[in-house]
């Protein structure tokens, strides 16, 4: 009995080193295969990249516009926003555009965003916003107005009340893959 174990082994062993790896033609066709799929798959990310741009900039202004309305009550003095986004999209240029935001008493820039980390993305701002402030007593904006930016068929805005001081980033298009945002 011992001796038919040991020949089982032996013959597993042996039997065994014949299916080490795989042969050229099984590598060929799982590349093949995995070309085709990840050919097929491409077009899907690049709608997913664009829609991820147009979100991260709503989310990137309006960071930048609550930071500089917190700091505007904090610190007790106006802070400025600047944008040099173009005002419509009839003149809008290939352009690089900012916004920032900096303190009234000193040149040091608080928050800044710049297109070079969107290409591809639209914007445009209402002219009033090209340059206001935020009030140091009560955080509210000097200007209402709203920027608008798409991507594709993304389209989002955000918006500034004056009266409220709200802050506030809506969906333009009917585009469900941007549904956590709100129609405007």
């Amino acid at each position: 009995m011992a001796r038919e174990i040991i020949t089982h082994f032996h013959y597993i062993h042996h039997s065994g080193d014949s299916q080490r790896g795989f042969t050229l033609l099984e590598l060929v066709f799982t590349v093949v295969i995995m070309g085709i799929v990840i050919t097929m798959a491409a077009p899907r990310f690049n709608g997913l990249i664009e829609s991820n741009k147009a979100k991260r900039l709503a989310t990137e202004i309006e960071w930048l516009l609550v930071q500089a309305k917190s700091e505007a009550v904090m610190r007790g003095v106006k802070v400025y926003v600047e944008s040099s986004a173009p005002t419509s999209l009839l003149t809008r240029s290939i352009a690089p555009w900012t916004i920032s935001a900096k303190l009234e008493s000193e040149p040091t820039v608080l928050s800044s965003i710049e297109s070079s980390s969107f290409s591809g993305v639209v914007i445009t701002n209402t002219s009033k916003l090209n340059r206001f402030y935020f009030d140091p007593i009560y955080g509210r904006p000097s200007a209402n107005g709203s920027y608008s930016y798409s991507s594709g068929d993304h389209k989002l805005k955000t918006t500034l009340y004056t009266i409220t001081g709200r802050i506030y980033t809506c969906l333009e298009s009917d585009s469900e893959k941007l549904s956590s945002y709100e129609k405007c």
